[in-house]
């Protein structure tokens, strides 16, 4: 498992939070956060196998999203993993 973590150092502030499994000798995205298409509209995107969702979105402060976004893959990677690999 890993996360990577990306933030723009510029106003307005884009990000993206990945969530990412080792299986089979390669990475899989599994879940991403991002706020890629307004600084206040953060998206929370599912993997189905390597498939990407629909999102589901919320709005609110870019801070307060990307740190929801960390602690959610920081504390609950093992779920949203075991979630992922059951639609493999």
């Amino acid at each position: 498992m890993r996360i990577e973590i990306t933030r723009s150092s510029t106003h307005p502030v884009e990000y993206a939070v990945v969530l990412m499994a080792r299986r089979e000798g390669r990475w899989h995205t599994v879940r991403v956060f991002d706020n890629a298409h307004d600084p206040d509209e953060h998206h929370e995107h599912r993997y189905v196998g390597d498939e990407k969702q629909p999102p589901t979105v919320t709005r609110g402060p870019v801070n307060d999203a990307m740190q929801a976004a960390i602690l959610a893959c920081r504390d609950s990677w093992a779920a949203i993993v075991r979630e992922w690999e059951s639609t493999r």
